[in-house]
């Protein structure tokens, strides 16, 4: 089944509001895609590339690709102009639609603006398109199914492209529908980006069962504490910095969140002494959660009513998902391998990295675990040297390798404190007064 028509074909004539805030129902949404979708059916299977920020906007396009049984390519926001262009080149993306600002001065001569689209708030969008369309040749079942790419967190290095088909994305949502106390009277707080495999996950789950959303747009994540009790918000998801900061930042434990009937928290490990707040304050309402772009995206979650005693496990497999662990000659631990409906197709053209990526049918994940006698896992480290930060995955050796590239410095080292500071320490001969600002330059 297309993904789209898993999450809204039922909802047709359901007159609900999708944002408590604005006037949109899901009858609307589903009008609103089908227009959309039949001026895309004209492309076969291609890679389209979406950047909006969150938005209404932003669900019309990603759905109407997927429903037009073409290829939704989500790309992050914040880059600028000639990244984005440099990533419709490398995976070969001929239109891509956007909010950014892409006047005629910000394009190549490789791409042209074709068309400025109105948006509901009147604001400027834009399709952006190969002039020449690339006629790559791909066997025709490298796509087969295939209906969204994301990209892996990476922050440093090339991110990687995460072809995920319809199957996942229904398997893996269906997954997660069992294992939360998701209800159609929910009122979520989004706080996470869209363009992020968890926020995305987020959306999928709760437009299915049908709930209405209102959407944090605040750099401050501490309003979030009004905008749950002025708009009477049932739930929260967020990564580990989302918690650190309301309950470092702000009187998040002081305030009374009665309507709130579940929280998750995913995108890396939240240290021990804040889930133990949690826990406390919401009784049986905060889930650990862990998962992987790679897994459309959840694997695992640890019921609240496992917290106290289990409060550094990420739990057991989401239902349908198998765990396994692969001995690894290289460590003490074993490495953590996973398997499912929920697994992507691979990397996109990336066939090298993909079967590398697996073991025995596994997807391998590179995080090095054990599970105890009742059969919950933990996460002991990673197996290549990369750590989360904010939800983001940093490889330090290739900061550090660009810094050890400087002729005035002998070696240095990235190391990420429990707080989540990331601190880079450089060890040279010269005055470091003098060296500051050219070691930012490289950064």
């Amino acid at each position: 089944m297309n993904f789209y028509k898993y999450l809204l074909q039922d909802k047709k004539k359901l007159n609900k509001k999708i944002f408590i805030d604005k006037d949109y129902t899901y009858a609307q949404l589903f009008a609103d895609v089908n227009l959309v979708s039949k001026s895309l059916r004209k492309f076969k299977r291609q890679l389209i590339g979406i950047s909006f920020d969150n938005s209404y906007e932003f669900i019309i396009y990603y759905l109407s690709v997927i429903n037009s049984n073409n290829i939704a390519v989500i790309i992050e926001k914040g880059l600028p102009s000639n990244k984005y262009l440099k990533i419709l080149d490398k995976y070969k993306i001929n239109i891509f639609f956007t909010d950014l600002n892409f006047e005629k001065k910000n394009i190549n001569k490789k791409f042209d603006i074709i068309s400025k689209i109105l948006g509901s708030n009147k604001k400027k969008f834009f399709k952006v398109i190969r002039k020449n369309k690339l006629k790559k040749k791909v066997d025709k079942n490298y796509f087969q199914d295939v209906c969204l790419i994301l990209f892996t967190s990476g922050s440093t290095g090339e991110k990687k492209g995460v072809m995920l088909t319809n199957k996942n994305l229904i398997t893996n949502t269906n997954s997660i529908i069992k294992s939360l106390p998701i209800k159609k009277k929910d009122v979520v707080n989004l706080i996470l980006p869209l363009s992020y495999s968890f926020g995305l996950s987020v959306l999928n789950t709760h437009i299915k069962i049908g709930s209405s959303f209102f959407f944090h747009n605040s750099p401050f994540v501490g309003s979030v504490i009004n905008e749950i009790k002025e708009k009477k918000c049932t739930c929260l998801y967020g990564v580990p910095s989302t918690f650190q900061v309301l309950m470092d930042k702000t009187n998040f434990l002081k305030n009374d969140f009665d309507k709130i009937n579940f929280m998750a928290q995913a995108g890396g490990n939240l240290n021990s002494s804040y889930k133990t707040k949690l826990a406390k304050k919401f009784k049986n309402k905060f889930f650990i959660m862990y998962g992987a772009t790679e897994a459309s995206p959840r694997l695992s979650f640890l019921h609240p009513k496992y917290l106290s005693k289990k409060i550094n496990s990420i739990g057991k497999p989401l239902k349908d998902i198998k765990f396994k662990l692969f001995k690894d000659s290289e460590n003490e631990y074993s490495e953590l391998g996973v398997s499912g409906k929920n697994i992507m197709k691979g990397y996109l053209f990336d066939k090298k990295l993909t079967a590398g990526s697996f073991k025995k049918n596994f997807y391998l994940t590179g995080d090095l675990a054990l599970k105890d006698k009742d059969g919950f896992y933990y996460i002991i480290k990673r197996k290549d040297k990369i750590f989360k930060r904010f939800g983001f995955k940093i490889q330090p050796s290739i900061i550090e390798n660009k810094i050890n590239n400087l002729s005035f410095v002998k070696k240095s080292k990235i190391q990420l404190l429990e707080n989540n500071r990331m601190i880079l320490k450089v060890f040279i001969e010269q005055n470091i007064n003098e060296i500051q600002n050219k070691i930012k330059t490289v950064l």
